[in-house]
């Protein structure tokens, strides 16, 4: 192979998120394989973003000319630049998860250019350097029934489509927007959500089965009523047009969002799951383990009969399956902390 001309340390940038776009591939497959990369076009524009600052940055300041000859000590280095900027914590926590990311893409890419052997030899250190503060983020986003109400009363007749979908399958904005009539079955015991190729509708394209609640099937129905065609979408405006929707009935009724946008109804959802799927006994668990990672225990510290080991696991098993049907992972303790915590 004929040797390329020198690239710029931004286009090496480019270069190497390019090299781990694994936009349209299942997140999880990909995990199982070993393969993750970047799986939506969101979080490909905000790491894009992050690490050409990253590099400019080096450039400027320490004349750095690849991505190979970054060290640990840029890294850290840059970290300290953006406490000292008084940039906030969770962004910065963002910055390391990008910075990871061009690490590892450097080094895919690096596997395409025989000519140029540009190996990176690692600038991120072991650990991170910031983490978001125990409980940090972790107040109640959900609005109430009341709440709820209050604000489809005052939305379009499209607009309370999606805040129904968002409040009773628990669906992201640009979820509720883009999901269609070939994603709802309905079979012996009932309807189900049941999307099992998500790119273009889910984050990440992940899959999403979730089981409809009997008290929104009549709504569902008349939803999916007259559609002509399984690619119709149930909601038939722009995810913006939902949120500035949400925002006007919330100044009209006087609501508070208080950060909570149209986020709030995924986490009325998750709530409302846990009161359907949890005992007495597994919300004093969950309240225990979140107690636990407050204070930065392990999930399962002083967990010790065999009760409270059979309770530990149960609670952990109903945490999974709502996070599941947010699309989330497993063992998400830290978004418990957002979702579910009383």
């Amino acid at each position: 192979m004929a040797r390329r001309g020198r690239t710029s340390i931004v286009r090496e940038v480019k270069e190497s998120i390019d090299a781990i776009d694994k936009i349209g591939q299942s997140k999880r497959d990909a995990r199982a394989k070993g393969n993750s990369g970047i799986h939506s076009k969101k979080q490909k524009e905000n790491t894009m973003s992050d690490c050409q600052n990253f590099v400019k940055w080096c450039r400027s300041e320490h004349g750095v000319k690849s991505i190979a000859s970054l060290t640990e000590e840029h890294y850290r280095a840059y970290i300290t630049h953006l406490k000292d900027k008084g940039v906030s914590r969770g962004h910065i926590c963002n910055v390391e998860t990008s910075l990871r990311l061009l690490q590892k893409g450097f080094e895919k890419r690096s596997e395409r250019f025989e000519g140029e052997r540009k190996i990176c030899k690692g600038f991120c250190p072991e650990k991170r350097l910031t983490s978001y503060k125990h409980g940090e983020n972790a107040r109640n986003r959900a609005y109430t029934r009341e709440e709820i109400q209050q604000i489809r009363e005052r939305c379009s007749p499209e607009v309370q489509k999606a805040v129904d979908l968002m409040q009773n399958l628990g669906l992201r904005v640009r979820e509720a927007v883009n999901v269609r009539v070939e994603h709802f079955v309905s079979d012996n015991d009932g309807w189900k959500l049941d999307i099992k190729k998500g790119t273009g509708i889910t984050k990440g394209g992940r899959y999403r089965k979730i089981p409809i609640p009997k008290e929104f099937e009549m709504k569902l129905e008349k939803m999916l009523a007259n559609k002509q065609s399984g690619n119709e979408r149930l909601v038939c405006v722009s995810a913006g047009t939902v949120r500035d929707g949400i925002n006007v009935a919330c100044r009209r009724a006087g609501i508070e969002q208080n950060v909570r946008g149209a986020h709030g109804f995924r986490h009325a959802y998750a709530r409302a799951r846990m009161n359907q799927l949890a005992a007495v006994e597994h919300k004093q668990m969950m309240a225990r383990i979140l107690d636990n990672k407050e204070i930065g225990r392990k999930a399962d510290y002083g967990i010790l009969s065999e009760r409270d080991k059979r309770v530990y696991t149960e609670t952990k098993e109903i945490m999974d399956k709502i996070h599941e049907e947010l699309g989330h992972g497993k063992n998400r303790w830290e978004l418990a902390m957002r979702y579910l915590r009383e």
